[in-house]
């Protein structure tokens, strides 16, 4: 097998305390793990592990967005984001569902126990929360450069009491009605 950024020849290897198969790149340092072998560790796997938050500080930076060929069967690899408002991407094959890692990309995944949830990178649901967290992400930075420090911190602590309040829907119209005293 040959790496797919550097085309150099991938060793054999192993990861986690010599559980996990996988081929390394000398060179690029990337690392290629089968899909089966991946589910084979994952099921040897006791509990799931709590994830751990990551900063833009943790991240990898050696990520090679050029077009990759999977090491194992030849197709197109797809990248896939794995962190929301992050440049991290890992490299799946749609064939055979092997994943490239880019220098440092496991070592990160390890470190914020998001190693055993490989394979949820690649699914719907988890891309659709990435989406959804960033454009949350993007709408409260909106709300705070238009309304500023104060006057956001002041409607968002006014929203969480509308939003907790047993007569919710009478308080909306009276402070949407023109002139709520009119009849």
């Amino acid at each position: 097998m040959k790496c797919p950024v550097c085309q150099t020849a991938l060793d054999y290897d192993r990861l986690l305390d010599s559980y996990l198969p996988a081929y390394r790149c000398r060179q690029c340092e990337g690392i290629w793990i089968a899909a089966r072998e991946y589910l084979r560790w994952l099921q040897q796997q006791p509990t799931l592990l709590p994830e751990k938050p990551a900063d833009a500080a943790d991240l990898p930076t050696a990520d090679t967005p050029q077009l990759k060929l999977c090491p194992q069967c030849g197709h197109f690899l797809i990248r896939y984001r794995v962190l929301p408002n992050a440049g991290f991407y890992l490299d799946r094959c749609g064939n055979c569902n092997g994943v490239w890692f880019d220098q440092n990309e496991w070592d990160v995944l390890v470190a914020h126990n998001l190693h055993d949830k490989v394979n949820q990178f690649f699914t719907q649901p988890w891309q659709s929360r990435l989406r959804a967290e960033e454009a949350r992400l993007k709408l409260d930075q909106l709300y705070h450069d238009r309304f500023g420090d104060d006057d956001y911190a002041r409607i968002k602590d006014v929203r969480q009491w509308l939003q907790a309040h047993p007569q919710r829907g009478m308080l909306l119209a009276f402070l949407q009605a023109d002139d709520p005293y009119a009849m």
